[in-house]
């Protein structure tokens, strides 16, 4: 898609500790759109998040599963330092 045809692109996400999504509009620079995400601000042990673009003539939403359904990502939220100290003691 070419990136003078994105109108918008748009962020929903959520934590375990959120009732509802929250919206950002992501604003482009050269087709490269980027949340920065604060663990302080929104708290959880993981994360739901899609995205939804819109073009003059339509509206995409991603991820999609096989039948065509928006399907929201879920990662784990681990403490990166937790995470390199437990990988070290692995790869002894």
């Amino acid at each position: 898609m070419p990136d003078d045809s994105v109108l918008s692109a748009t962020l929903f996400f959520k934590t375990d500790f959120m009732a509802y999504y929250q919206e950002f509009v992501l604003n482009g620079v050269k087709g490269l759109y980027q949340f920065t995400y604060d663990p302080k601000t929104y708290p959880g042990t993981y994360l739901q998040y899609y995205f939804v673009i819109e073009t003059e003539k339509k509206v995409y939403g991603s991820p999609l599963n096989d039948q065509g359904e928006l399907i929201p990502v879920k990662k784990l939220l681990v403490d990166p330092v937790q995470y390199f100290k437990q990988q070290g003691r692995l790869n002894q």
